[in-house]
């Protein structure tokens, strides 16, 4: 009996040396400040859809992209976004301009999916923020570094006796911008286990940077508040 179970312990303790390392998962939204209000208690009579946000077809995936060199990447399969990178963006977004910056009345929704399309808010919006992220790169050498690069544009429903009903549906631009945002990564959570402080580090850069855009964002649409109140339509 024992003879016939030495080989199995002998096969079981090498698989168990085989075996795949973790995943981690990560994700660009803020953390919740403690005690803030629920999202139930901030009313709001305008609708700021996010999104859609659109991202390089390298970045359209679950892992980690991080660059090496001048030319090439190295694809981390065990270090995952929480959701799609530009779903990931259009809630960060939302968190952020929620916590201030926003003219009064508004409010920013990209859904419970953070597609940005609409179809899954709560009721009509009149305004949109659509992104175009063209860079987002993280790099480990020499230090933890990021560099992005994203396009956003700020595009209303226009409303009008005048206009038929084809014009009345169709977004117009209002603003747009471009947010260009690099350099060493900060310092990461001491909370966060060894291994993964530097993908904290880079988490946090690139989170920094949707907080950038959001208040490039919140600003034009605070400079644009006549404008949009006579161009674009009120919620029904």
């Amino acid at each position: 009996m024992t003879k016939n179970r030495l080989p199995m312990l002998a096969i079981l303790a090498t698989v168990a040396g085989c075996a795949a390392p973790p995943d981690h998962f990560h994700t660009l939204r803020p953390a919740v400040a403690p005690g803030a209000a629920p999202a139930s208690a901030r009313e709001a009579s305008r609708l700021l859809a996010v999104g859609p946000v659109t991202v390089p077809d390298a970045l359209a995936r679950d892992e980690w992209v991080i660059r090496s060199g001048d030319t090439g990447v190295q694809v981390y399969d065990h270090q995952l976004w929480t959701q799609g990178v530009g779903a990931d963006i259009a809630q960060s977004l939302v968190d952020y301009l929620d916590r201030g910056g926003l003219p009064d009345g508004l409010r920013a929704d990209a859904g419970p999916t953070g597609s940005g399309s609409g179809a899954d808010l709560d009721r009509p919006a009149p305004l949109r923020v659509r992104v175009q992220v063209l860079r987002l790169d993280s790099m480990f050498i020499p230090t933890p570094a990021i560099f992005d690069d994203v396009r956003w544009t700020i595009e209303c429903l226009p409303s009008g006796a005048s206009l038929g009903p084809v014009d009345r549906g169709r977004y117009r631009v209002v603003r747009t911008g471009e947010r260009e945002a690099g350099g060493p990564a900060p310092a990461a959570d001491t909370r966060v286990d060894e291994s993964q402080r530097r993908f904290d580090q880079l988490a946090r850069a690139h989170s920094d940077t949707v907080r950038l855009v959001a208040e490039d964002v919140a600003a034009a649409l605070r400079a644009t508040a006549a404008e949009r109140a006579q161009a674009c339509v009120a919620p029904d």
